[in-house]
């Protein structure tokens, strides 16, 4: 409801991920961090029935992860597994989505494959602007995970969405709208029935 809840929450959110220590990181975060506003405007100028809806998802997605640099066992390579496949899954939601705009749609999009590519099915095919971050080690010894990021990156470059602005009416404010008309024209109409 405000700008101190929100990040009360977002706080909470991120002092809840799981963090472990393997052979690349002392810190890396075992999960994927999805962080959803949702924001509503009404005009005070235009009609108040009016109602412009957004909803902005900020997601930090965990690190792929080679296990045989990681040196990673137990449960943190059964985190690693998971992060690898949901990975894997929305990879394969964008490479659909290229494809898509080279079929010219004919294409299914296996947004139900993971938790993750169904929460994400609006930021990255929907209508929406999505804007990525990539983060890249630019070391010699992590060339082949820098280059994988790059690649994803740049299919991510080539899913293209067609934003468009989401207005929506408040039924409430419309009805007491049309009460009010309502009202009014059988006052006029009994004024007209009185004079006539």
């Amino acid at each position: 409801n405000n700008e101190e809840e929100a990040f009360n929450l977002l706080f909470e959110g991120e002092t809840n991920r799981t963090i472990s220590e393997h052979q690349l990181n002392k810190e890396s975060t075992r999960s994927h961090c999805i962080f959803t506003i949702y924001l509503e405007m009404k005009s005070r100028i235009e009609s108040s029935e009016k109602v412009i809806t957004s909803k902005l998802n900020f997601v930090d997605l965990a690190g792929s992860e080679r296990v045989k640099k990681t040196g990673s066992t137990g449960v943190i390579l059964k985190e690693a597994n998971y992060i690898n496949k949901s990975l894997t899954f929305l990879e394969q939601v964008v490479v659909a989505l290229t494809d898509k705009k080279k079929s010219r749609g004919k294409d299914h999009i296996p947004y139900r494959q993971s938790k993750l590519t169904h929460l994400l099915k609006d930021s990255i095919g929907g209508n929406c602007r999505t804007v990525m971050i990539a983060t890249v080690w630019p070391e010699d010894s992590h060339l082949n995970e820098t280059l994988s990021t790059l690649n994803f990156a740049r299919r991510m470059m080539n899913v293209l969405n067609e934003a468009s602005v989401n207005i929506q009416l408040d039924t409430q404010a419309l009805l007491r709208k049309y009460g009010k008309e309502i009202k009014e024209l059988k006052q006029e109409l009994a004024m007209h029935n009185t004079l006539a």
